[in-house]
Formats: C-alpha cells, structure tokens, sequence
C-alpha cells in the first residue's frame, strides 16, 4: 500500500457541513447506553476523522487513502486551526492507537481512555463548529 498524501479539491463549506453533521452523529451514537468502550473508541474515533475531514474540505484539501492516512488527517486539520494544537493532537493521536488495538487486536480498552478519547473528541468537534462558522 502506498503512503497517504495531502491532495488539492474544491473548497466547500456545505460539504464540509455534511461531514460535521457526520461527526456529530458518531458522537452522539457513541453515548448509546450498553456499547462496549471498545465500541465507543471506534465511534470516538470515526467522529474525530468525520471532524477533520470537515476541516479539509472547507479549506479545499482531502487525504488519499494509504498509510498513515488517519494520523495525516488529524496533523493536517488541526494545522488548518492555527493555534497550538500538539496537546490535542497527542490526545486524538492516543485516542487513534486505541482504536486500532481494539478493531485489529481485539484489545481492552479501559474507561479512563474512553474518557480522555470523549474529551479530546469533543474538543476537536466544538473547534471545527467554531472554524466553518467563520
């Protein structure tokens, strides 16, 4: 497989919207009572990609599928905001290991981890509402 890449395509807001609206629905979904917190790590994580992917259509980018294309994502969306951003890129990074050890490794995920994979999520989600309202 090859290495994902940052590609150029139309900025668009109203498409931006609709991966938003995406994210919120994985977020919310992810507070369904009796899911696993392996579940939810997945949901948590599915809203934090729909949330970047938000981010880069508005300003016209996408990633191509590939290697490393998840963690491509969140460097490049957060890097759109333009504030510091390497503590939540740390915690949506952390968040990412998760849930690869729980899709692909059937690993345990402990609810201190959902906790900080909920918070960090949220946090992404309130900064992409604020940067396509602007």
């Amino acid at each position: 497989m090859t290495d994902a890449r940052i590609e150029d395509v139309y900025a668009d807001r109203d498409g931006a919207r609709v991966f938003l609206d995406q994210a919120e629905r994985f977020l919310r979904d992810a507070h369904i009572a009796g899911l696993s917190t392996e579940s939810q790590t997945v949901l948590l994580h599915n809203a934090s990609i729909c949330a970047c992917d938000a981010i880069l259509q508005a300003v016209g980018k996408r990633v191509t599928p590939g290697d490393g294309s998840h963690l491509l994502r969140l460097e490049e969306a957060l890097a759109q905001l333009g504030d510091p951003n390497e503590e939540l890129l740390d915690a949506l990074d952390a968040a990412r290991a998760r849930r690869h050890e729980a899709s692909y490794a059937a690993g345990f995920v402990a609810h201190a981890s959902l906790v900080d994979a909920h918070e960090a999520t949220t946090e992404l989600m309130e900064r992409a509402r604020v940067f396509l309202a602007s």
